[in-house]
């Protein structure tokens, strides 16, 4: 069996889905953003002040490398900008089935209130950048996605059998 690899917009719940299913399934989990993060000893808003966007995006290609590599089973969250840069884009599948967390506007805005944790959500009209980047982002992870399941929809445990039952199927192709 090869890495489940999540992907979807900040406030998708990534992180969380990520690590119960690598609870049900007897996985590690890794968070691509927090490998970097702990790599660097600086939060991600930290790295894009000091550094800019273009050096992040490089350690979160390094990472990705390194997961390719790796031939222990995964569930692997990818942080929410990592599938739009075009020199990833080619190791996405590599990793493995990628499960979309499809959200939508209303979903992520609710989520991502108050959150100070992203550097490109920063500044004025915090709702036309979310608009933005999801009207981009949203295709580009469709491209990626064995499977797409909505969040926000179903509570938390009927999303997680969603998810699990979709691999289940799709292992069996």
């Amino acid at each position: 069996m090869n890495h489940i690899v999540i992907i979807g917009f900040m406030g998708s719940g990534k992180t969380r889905v990520g690590k119960r299913l690598s609870q049900d399934l007897g996985m590690p989990f890794i968070d691509v953003d927090r490998v970097v993060v702990k790599k660097m000893d600086l939060s991600v808003k930290e790295i894009f002040q000091r550094f800019g966007e273009p050096f992040y995006r490089a350690l979160e290609t390094m990472t990705i490398k390194a997961l390719i590599e790796d031939k222990e089973p995964k569930v692997i969250s990818l942080g929410a900008g990592l599938p739009v840069q075009e020199q990833n884009q080619k190791y996405i599948n590599q990793l493995g089935t990628v499960v979309y967390l499809k959200g939508s506007l209303d979903t992520l805005r609710k989520r991502l209130e108050g959150s100070s944790t992203d550097p490109l959500l920063e500044g004025e009209n915090r709702e036309e950048k979310i608009k933005k980047l999801l009207k981009q982002r949203d295709p580009i992870y469709a491209k990626f996605a064995d499977i797409e399941v909505v969040t926000g929809v179903k509570p938390f445990e009927g999303l997680i059998e969603e998810i699990e039952q979709n691999l289940e199927a799709y292992r069996k192709k």
